[in-house]
């Protein structure tokens, strides 16, 4: 066989650096990369605001169960985790493998029940249960928001839509609420800073925000809860901050915590908590877990864990997203009565 001429390996070396197939090659960017880059003067000085204000907290007297996968699995970054009343437990992962699915459900003795969703994710990014057991997921970078049965069979699909950027591996929407009267709100936190509100059947029926720094306004909106009494609260990642609103839109007030605030989650007795991330250190280093009371303005403790996103399990229990490279448990967080 004769050897490749010189011209043409000149022409392939050529090929593999150049900047269109090097990212064609290259894996979708985590939206948590270079967090060891120095910091502006202004941010270094709001992690460290973060920092003092996490050190007055009581820590929470907590127990940390790692329910294992039977028979064992490699869960790959997962980013979320919810319960259902039953205490089974729905994980959103994302495997390297395109033939393993990316959600995965567990018994409450983390025997594998079932999975689903092989070939339909781009970027799972977020999974909630509603509160009549049906199980929705968020993709991160198609913007598709999905409904499920609890065996995964598929009721409805939303399709975000309205992606600025659809070349950004992350620019979609990142989470999913669920209120009351049965209307669903998203958050499209990636590239656009927005909430919308749809009905039952899909039917979009308004939004609020846009990407800014204001009241009502987002940099990053990346995790939704809605509290007992109908309060909205979205974690604004980049902000550093909590804020909460009516469920028209209207709002009400905020919480800064600094850093980066990536999660929020009420129980159904009203405790809510969100998910601290000082800046320039790995994902889940220092981070914590903080129990909030809105209406006194007090942080009532905190857990020492990371939360991407973040659930509350009808008993209590906190289900936080790890992001772990690959585990084969998944965290359960129980505060102590």
């Amino acid at each position: 066989m004769r050897g490749t001429p010189l011209f043409m390996l000149a022409v392939l070396a050529a090929l593999a650096s150049s900047p269109a197939l090097a990212q064609a090659q290259a894996p979708a960017r985590n939206p948590n990369q270079g967090q060891g880059q120095p910091l502006s003067p202004e941010r270094k000085a709001d992690t460290e605001a973060l920092r003092a204000l996490t050190k007055e907290v009581p820590v929470l007297p907590t127990d940390q169960i790692e329910l294992k996968a039977n028979p064992p699995m490699t869960l790959v970054r997962y980013s979320a985790a919810a319960a259902d009343k039953q205490g089974n437990v729905y994980v959103v992962h994302r495997p390297e493998d395109p033939n393993v699915d990316p959600v995965v459900v567990l018994d409450p003795k983390g025997n594998l029940l079932r999975s689903w969703g092989k070939g339909m994710y781009k970027i799972p990014h977020g999974i909630r249960v509603d509160p009549a057991g049906n199980v929705w997921t968020v993709d991160a970078n198609t913007s598709m928001v999905v409904k499920y049965t609890p065996e995964g069979k598929k009721l409805l699909e939303i399709s975000v839509g309205e992606i600025p950027d659809p070349a950004r591996a992350f620019c979609g929407a990142t989470d999913v609420a669920f209120a009351q009267n049965g209307n669903v709100f998203v958050s499209d936190g990636y590239c656009n800073g927005r909430v919308i509100e749809y009905a039952a059947d899909g039917k979009k029926l308004r939004q609020f925000g846009k990407r800014g720094t204001g009241p009502g306004e987002f940099n990053n909106a990346h995790d939704i809860a809605i509290g007992p009494d109908g309060t909205l609260y979205v974690a604004d990642r980049e902000n550093g901050r909590l804020q909460w609103f009516t469920p028209d839109g209207k709002y009400l007030g905020e919480k800064k915590f600094g850093g980066q605030l990536f999660s929020v989650a009420v129980s159904a007795t009203g405790d809510l908590y969100v998910g601290t991330q000082p800046r320039g250190v790995p994902f889940g280093t220092d981070a914590n877990i903080m129990k909030f009371d809105p209406k006194s303005g007090k942080i009532l403790g905190r857990v020492e864990a990371a939360a991407h996103q973040l659930s509350v399990g009808a008993d209590g229990t906190l289900l936080p997203g790890t992001l772990v490279d690959k585990a084969n448990s998944v965290l359960l967080l129980r505060p102590r009565k």
